[in-house]
């Protein structure tokens, strides 16, 4: 699994220890919410041992990033529609590398944590 950075890393796995990590949706989740700094600390507060509360976290205007992360998260989770095809392909709105954690919540999502490991495990045997 690909992080940001170390930090990332580190907040993700000391976080994700308090949720269930074979629930995929929630894993991808917090993986979003760790990846940005600002997102993170609005999102800290509304953690609780088993649940994320994605309705009461906010992020200041004029954070597109953040803003970003977060919709995705609530894509992921909710259903919703925040972001669609043409947002991910515009480079002036998602940049390569936010477009690389997004694709590797989308993962988490569909495969859980071992993901890209379960993943090529099939590509692997399919061949």
């Amino acid at each position: 699994m690909k992080f940001k950075n170390k930090n990332h890393q580190a907040i993700f796995s000391c976080e994700s220890q308090k949720l269930n990590r074979n629930d995929n949706v929630k894993m991808s989740v917090l993986y979003l919410l760790t990846a940005d700094v600002r997102l993170w600390n609005a999102a800290k507060p509304h953690i609780r041992k088993g649940y994320i509360d994605l309705d009461n976290i906010s992020v200041k205007k004029g954070n597109l990033k953040s803003y970003t992360l977060l919709c995705v998260a609530k894509d992921l989770c909710d259903g919703t529609h925040y972001l669609s095809l043409h947002d991910l392909a515009d480079t002036e709105l998602i940049s390569p590398q936010m477009l690389g954690t997004i694709t590797t919540a989308i993962t988490i999502r569909r495969y859980g944590l071992n993901g890209n490991k379960n993943n090529e495990e099939k590509e692997n045997a399919d061949a």
